[in-house]
């Protein structure tokens, strides 16, 4: 008698089957074949089971998840089991041959407080002493995980960094809380204290100079100029086969670097606590050439796109302009503001290639496309600025060894 339901569908390249009810020896041969029928239509990408609502799986069970197991090229993973089922798979120490992971708490009910978003990300406080960072619908268990994973080797790289310790939901989307004594962001700071713009200005430059000075100790990060070229390979949308070659080709001749990268270093991505300046979002860090770093920040913070500028920063385009000059005098270790200067050509080449990639990174980070307004505006400075100079960026790109020992 089938006691139990699976469904099966396609779901950011992996074949996720949702599991109800109850897998015992009476059902199990059924269980298999079912899967087994399933995996035939769609043999890429590895295998996930939601099994939020199996109830009891037993010995034979197991055995066809093992079985399972053993045919793919990837462990498969059972996620969202409760606490009597996770029970079993840990008894039996099938929990030790594939991943399997327990149900996530629900916060939804709890008492929350918005203090900001960026990147897609919202982040609120519980009470005094947590802080819920919530991502974007269509954002993955797996990636989420993986972020997690990043701020460990950042923290043992030496870069402060928030301590996530729980996965949970809320309302509907998944969230990451790290426990943190009352802080806030610098750009909110800043909000009420404008007069310290340029104190933390240079804290930013000197934080920025850490990462910059460090390379991860344990797990490899991502590359760089992978992630870009990834980028620029998703920008068909919105540019021709030609004008993707030369982001590529731009992307290419840029130094390699076994540096720790940040990825999206702002003022809304960086926290204070007890007047330390600690990094929270690490689903950008990776492993190249700061320049990459430097080129966003430019981007951010010297765009000629003021709406941009504002919604990125959290300041008008003049705030913006002095934060950067201070941030990266710290930086440089520069108070003449030539030696700057005498950067700005590199780093400015690095932000017209950033910006011509936007339209791609914000549907990745988001899992949602960029406004068809907001990409117009990325498109048109790049066909502006950009693909005119190419050879002249690529010149400036190629021997990106600025003040800094990058």
């Amino acid at each position: 008698m089938k006691e139990y339901s699976l469904n099966a569908l396609m779901k950011n390249g992996k074949l996720c089957f949702n599991l109800a009810g109850r897998i015992d020896s009476t059902n199990s041969k059924d269980f298999g074949d079912v899967v087994t029928a399933e995996r035939k239509k769609h043999p890429i990408g590895s295998i996930i089971f939601d099994c939020a609502r199996l109830e009891y799986v037993s010995s034979a069970g197991l055995r066809v998840f093992l079985t399972l197991n053993n045919r793919e090229e990837n462990p498969i993973r059972v996620i969202n089991v409760s606490q009597e089922v996770y029970d079993i798979f840990d008894i039996t120490g099938f929990n030790q041959i594939f991943e399997v992971s327990k149900a996530l708490r629900d916060v939804s009910n709890e008492k929350t407080q918005k203090i900001g978003y960026t990147g897609g990300i919202t982040v609120y406080y519980i009470g005094d002493e947590t802080l819920m960072k919530v991502y974007p619908e269509g954002m993955s268990l797996e990636s989420i995980e993986q972020e997690r994973k990043y701020a460990q080797v950042a923290l043992v790289s030496g870069i402060p960094t928030l301590i996530a310790y729980d996965v949970v939901t809320y309302q509907g989307h998944y969230g990451m809380l790290y426990e943190l004594v009352k802080a806030n962001t610098v750009s909110a700071l800043l909000e009420t204290a404008p007069w310290k713009l340029e104190t933390y200005a240079e804290k930013m430059g000197n934080l920025l100079k850490l990462i910059h000075s460090s390379a991860p100790k344990t797990v490899s990060l991502p590359n760089a100029s992978d992630i870009y070229s990834n980028w620029a390979r998703k920008m068909t949308p919105w540019l021709h086969g030609s004008e993707i070659n030369v982001l590529l080709r731009l992307i290419s001749v840029i130094p390699e670097s076994n540096t720790i990268v940040y990825g999206n270093f702002h003022a809304r991505n960086v926290f204070i606590q007890h007047g330390e300046l600690i990094l929270l979002n690490m689903a950008g860090i990776c492993c190249g050439n700061p320049i990459y770093d430097l080129g966003t920040s430019y981007m951010i913070y010297m765009n000629e796109y003021g709406p941009f500028v504002k919604r990125m920063s959290g300041f008008d385009p003049i705030q913006a302009k002095k934060f950067w000059n201070a941030m990266m005098g710290a930086y440089f270790d520069a108070e003449d503001r030539n030696v700057i200067q005498a950067q700005e050509k590199t780093l400015r080449a690095a932000a017209l290639l950033r910006s011509a990639l936007y339209p791609a990174s914000y549907s990745a980070s988001h899992a949602a496309p960029l406004a068809k307004e907001d990409a117009e505006i990325f498109v048109s400075q790049a066909r502006r600025y950009l693909f005119p100079a190419a050879d002249h960026i690529e010149a400036l790109l190629r021997s990106a060894k600025l003040t800094r020992n990058i």
